[in-house]
């Protein structure tokens, strides 16, 4: 009778320890630097976990505000080993803000982790302060979590974000040459799951879902115990 006990939990477990994420749409940016090609990042949207994001990262790179848009952009802000931060339509070098919804609008998605390089967040001044600044990680940031509204993951097109990373930067981490980006575009796409990389291989899975599991067997295997003890005297 333990047996089935302990496959019925770790059935339980392990997808409540699973995290997934609702792709609704991808966008993808065409990128030069000193107006020679880089490549192209492909960007999906979790358009259910931060609706008014992707609402309005969408508009910027499909019609923009005011006849500006993502296209014409820079990347304005290059840090190795932490991120590449751009979409300032307003001026270009960090200071601009602006959205569909006004100046700034309120944080969302504060539940996706950084918990690997690709993930597309929100850069702002502050809680409630999104405008259109965006940044994508190139590693781990872990510190950023809970800080920043994460609406995307880079899946396509991360050795371009990295080649970005690699651009020679002044004192201030502004790019000696301009990168651009020359291209903004939305690829046709049937919403689906998307799990983060930690979640891809069994192993993976089980290491996620160990702690929890233990701790239940555990528990379990104590109650079992006193209720074989109290058999004896019954």
């Amino acid at each position: 009778m333990l047996f089935p006990k302990l496959l019925c939990i770790l059935a339980i477990l392990i997808p409540a320890n699973s995290l997934s994420y609702t792709v609704t749409s991808r966008i993808y940016m065409d990128v030069k630097h000193n107006k020679k090609d880089m490549g192209r990042i492909v960007i999906a949207l979790f358009g259910e976990n931060a609706p008014k994001t992707v609402k309005n990262f969408r508009h910027l790179c499909l019609r923009g505000i005011k006849g500006k848009s993502y296209v014409g952009s820079r990347f304005h802000r290059i840090v190795p080993r932490f991120m590449i931060q751009g979409g300032d339509i307003v001026s270009n070098d960090g200071m601009g803000s602006i959205s569909i919804y006004g100046k700034y609008f309120e944080d969302e998605g504060l539940q996706i982790e950084h918990n690997r390089p690709g993930y597309v967040g929100m850069a702002n001044r502050g809680p409630n302060t999104n405008g259109c600044q965006f940044y994508i990680t190139t590693v781990t940031t872990n510190w950023l979590n809970g800080k920043h509204s994460v609406f995307g993951k880079v899946i396509e097109g991360l050795d371009v974000v990295h080649r970005i990373e690699d651009v020679k930067t002044d004192s201030e981490d502004y790019p000696v040459e301009p990168v651009e980006i020359s291209n903004c575009g939305e690829i046709p796409t049937e919403p689906y799951t998307f799990y983060p990389d930690d979640f891809k291989t069994p192993w993976s899975w089980v290491k996620s879902a160990g702690p929890p599991v233990a701790m239940s067997l555990t528990v379990m295997f104590i109650f079992h115990y006193f209720f074989r003890q109290l058999d004896q005297y019954c």
